[in-house]
């Protein structure tokens, strides 16, 4: 069976018991808490009774490996270019010290 991701993105405060029950069963307790449960019928019908609570994704983890790789980002090299700003600093510095090692102000 696939897997759902579930996620509470509004408070139960305010709702009614059997709502605030059915988050309480689904391990929810509050907003921006996020659970993984295998999907079935009684889930669904669970899901159905706090529509309006949560969100409901499928899980990503199933998905082919090899996509979740491709966005990956590539391994940084050993040395990173200098940022523009870095690189600026850098250019000054340079010029103060030839400045300064040849005796004229700058």
């Amino acid at each position: 069976m696939s897997k759902v991701v579930i996620r509470q993105y509004k408070s139960a405060i305010g709702q009614k018991e059997a709502a605030r029950q059915t988050l309480e069963s689904l391990g929810l307790r509050r907003p921006g808490n996020t659970v993984v449960r295998e999907d079935s019928a009684t889930l669904r019908g669970q899901i159905r009774k706090i529509a309006h609570l949560v969100e409901v994704r499928a899980d990503r983890r199933e998905q082919d490996v090899e996509v979740e790789q491709e966005r990956r980002a590539e391994p940084k090299a050993t040395q990173a270019a200098p940022k523009k700003h870095e690189a600026k600093k850098w250019q000054r510095r340079q010029k103060a010290a030839e400045a300064q090692a040849s005796g004229s102000p700058s």
